[in-house]
């Protein structure tokens, strides 16, 4: 409210080259709960591919765009144009308060002299602004949008697993090879056969031989027969063979 309790008349102004034009629909927004925006200015080189949006934005809003170039010195024409029509507001008392949208710090000496003059400062920024600006301003908004913190997540627990039950094995029943191991071995007790051939010709002639006795090897069925079966090596040292008991 102004000094007559009425609501506060408010003249926005906007470093175009310091400000995003996406930025438009929240600082009005702020800015309508602080008062009325009866002033509502941009300045800036919109020739420029990066300002370029501001005419179209400030007049959706109601407002109006300052084109500005630069001086030879380099200092951007735009800061210049934009304290010359805040002293001439000033000095006017056409306004109760100024909303500086920029984090610019060499406005901090308008805002330090307008504060003197009684009327309401306010500092809005993309981020960041210079302390210094923020310090002479009444108040200081920011217009970047913070970063939303992630929810927790109720991370349903999972259901408790029923132990694997074992499937039943089947039962070894080595002695169902006797008789196939006795057709296959020589006739002769005392003559050797390889393992290896004898598990040839059990494959052969009884496929699947290994599952129906439940063992796993040949090998572990003829230790299960050592009454019936005689294991040994070669002369080579290394070739396991076999040959009937006598």
């Amino acid at each position: 409210m102004n000094s007559n309790g009425g609501t506060l008349r408010l003249a926005v102004l906007i470093d175009g080259e310091n400000i995003p034009a996406k930025d438009a629909g929240p600082l009005f927004a702020q800015v309508a709960k602080l008062g009325n925006p009866i002033i509502r200015r941009v300045y800036g080189d919109f020739t420029k591919g990066n300002f370029k949006d501001w005419p179209k934005i400030i007049d959706q809003h109601g407002g109006k765009a300052e084109q500005s170039g630069h001086t030879s010195t380099g200092k951007s024409a735009s800061d210049i144009a934009l304290v010359v029509d805040a002293m001439d507001f000033l000095h006017k008392r056409l306004v109760d308060g100024f909303c500086i949208v920029t984090g610019d710090g060499d406005f901090t000496s308008f805002a330090k002299r307008a504060r003197e003059e009684g009327f309401k400062v306010y500092c809005f920024a993309h981020g960041k602004a210079a302390e210094s600006l923020k310090a002479a301003c009444d108040s200081f908004f920011s217009l970047a949008k913070s970063t939303p913190k992630t929810a927790k997540t109720n991370l349903a627990k999972p259901a408790a697993q029923k132990p694997a039950v074992p499937k039943p094995q089947k039962p070894r029943q080595p002695d169902l090879a006797r008789p196939w191991i006795k057709d296959a071995l020589p006739t002769d007790g005392n003559q050797w056969m390889t393992l290896s051939a004898l598990g040839q010709a059990l494959g052969e002639k009884h496929k699947g031989y290994l599952k129906k006795t439940g063992c796993s090897s040949l090998k572990k069925i003829l230790k299960s027969l050592p009454d019936q079966f005689e294991m040994g090596l070669a002369a080579d040292g290394k070739t396991e063979q076999v040959r009937r008991r006598a």
